[in-house]
């Protein structure tokens, strides 16, 4: 198929058009990552607000598993309280990376602690039926066991659900649109190439 000039022209001036279209600026994307951060810890403090707040005043109402329950819940979302309070902190403390590249990795290292950390869910809630499951051949305090368990198995199904949607929900700056080309003057007889992040 031969296209004739005109269609090359205007093809040629959308994808012109198309190159400058304005990018975000690197410390827009950085502000990005700081929310997202900060946004993260406030689901998971507010978690164990909840938590905290409704395990203990349940806690007095009730007796047998259920008081277990929500003790544990009341326990586990206190160590989630501190995890929030100290990753909020962290993400007000971040440092601006000089290149779009240093934001890239501190991205990637960000979604392999929540792959980990999704890792380590799936091991409470494993814990978790296990302590339900040994409730029943235990003559020392059942109703602990069971509540306890019942308790690490909600807390790591919530924990794996919140680390896989922020892994899901993490965007990453794209990289090289922020590369910079340019000629650099090498050796006299000799021309250099440079490609900046």
């Amino acid at each position: 198929m031969i296209i004739d000039m005109k269609h090359y022209l205007a093809i040629l001036l959308v994808f012109a058009g198309l190159g400058f279209v304005e990018a975000q600026s690197l410390d827009d994307e950085f502000d990005k990552e700081v929310r997202f951060r900060k946004n993260g810890m406030m689901v998971l403090g507010s978690w164990a607000v909840v938590n905290i707040a409704g395990g203990l005043a349940l806690r007095t109402n009730t007796t047998g598993s259920t008081r277990y329950f929500h003790e544990m819940n009341a326990i586990w979302n206190g160590v989630n309280l501190g995890i929030a309070t100290f990753g909020y902190i962290g993400a007000m403390r971040m440092g601006t990376p000089e290149s779009a590249f240093g934001l890239y990795q501190e991205q990637i290292g960000m979604d392999k602690t929540l792959l980990f950390n999704a890792g380590l869910d799936l091991g409470y809630v494993a814990a978790g039926l296990w302590m339900t499951e040994r409730a029943k051949n235990v003559d020392k305090r059942p109703d602990m066991w069971k509540g306890y368990g019942q308790a690490v198995m909600l807390q790591g199904a919530f924990l794996f659900a919140f680390d896989v949607l922020m892994l899901v929900f993490h965007d990453h700056i794209d990289v090289p649109q922020y590369m910079s080309f340019g000629i650099r003057p090498g050796a006299p007889d000799f021309l250099g190439f440079s490609l900046t992040f």
